[in-house]
């Protein structure tokens, strides 16, 4: 007989959605059409810019070119909003459905295991550990897909336009994978450590306020006190620990992989110098590659939040 196979985290996640997984692929779509409508402004001053040195602008171009610059912002603005609203309001239902599921397995679990159980472990249960699926379920899925074609879109016309400015503008990618590298060296260790220490902050935080009255009856606060500021400590110092590994490879990630004019500023200036490149791709070239390495940015961080 053949073993079943288990599901992965997104589609376990899914089955607690039941009827609201239209919306939460509906909401997708939307924020991946308002990513294709932010491109807009990108590519109509690319068409301005290049109007302007070929001396074919004019005064109703521009002004078309404004007006589809203004409805794309406001488009990507509007869908987007329409996108997390619709994202956040599926969420929330998985999470009701997530916590009534808990509830419902707690009620036939042994009484002993309750009873041994601290209640703050319960607390990070139902509270805390939940709630943490809520940023990244009702932005992985729409924001995820959206940051990655619209992107991809950009990076395929540039593409058209002249590979060699297609590579020129993911120069920078490679630079900043070097920085993920850096971030990720222990990541496993050290984002346990990280749970395991806000876990254990959590449990003696609520098993600290729940027993007061027993801590002052039999003169236990500096024991208990200690046991807690331990476990705040502990948090502290491995959360330092971790971030102070971080923020030199998170700086040089952020300064260096929005920089796309490293790589197409100077090809696309020698080619168009050596008159392989007509200024009108060169100025293009040049300004879409700026507006596509934002989203790819984001998709690591929700990509690390929902991990």
């Amino acid at each position: 007989m053949e073993k079943k196979t288990k599901p992965g985290a997104i589609q376990q996640l899914l089955n607690y959605a039941g009827d609201n997984k239209k919306q939460l692929y509906f909401s997708t779509f939307l924020a991946t059409l308002g990513e294709l409508f932010g491109m807009a402004p990108f590519i109509a001053v690319s068409l301005l810019v290049s109007g302007l040195f070929n001396k074919t602008a004019t005064i109703q171009n521009v002004l078309i070119l404004f007006v589809v610059a203004l409805g794309g912002q406001v488009l990507k603005l509007w869908l987007t909003y329409q996108s997390s609203f619709m994202s956040h309001k599926a969420t929330y239902k998985i999470l009701k459905n997530i916590r009534s599921t808990i509830a419902d397995k707690m009620l036939r679990v042994p009484m002993g295991i309750m009873l041994d159980t601290p209640t703050g472990n319960f607390k990070n249960l139902m509270a805390d550990t939940v709630s943490k699926l809520e940023d990244s379920m009702a932005h992985f899925m729409p924001e995820i897909t959206s940051n990655i074609v619209a992107p991809l879109c950009c990076i395929i016309l540039v593409f058209i336009l002249d590979w060699r400015m297609g590579l020129a503008a993911l120069i920078t990618i490679p630079l900043g994978l070097l920085g993920y590298i850096g971030m990720m060296k222990d990541y496993v260790n050290k984002s346990t450590t990280y749970m395991k220490s806000q876990n254990a902050m959590n449990s003696t935080l609520v098993e600290y306020v729940n027993g007061i009255e027993v801590i002052k009856a039999f003169n236990q606060g500096n024991t208990s006190y200690s046991k807690f500021t331990g476990a705040i400590k502990f948090f502290h110092d491995s959360t330092l620990a971790w971030w102070k590994q971080s923020w030199l490879w998170s700086a040089v990630i952020q300064a260096v992989m929005p920089t796309t004019l490293l790589g197409t500023l100077p090809i696309g200036a020698w080619l168009y110098m050596t008159g392989t490149l007509p200024l009108s791709d060169f100025i293009t070239c040049i300004i879409l590659p700026i507006g596509f390495i934002a989203p790819l940015m984001r998709v690591g961080k929700y990509s690390e939040q929902f991990n």
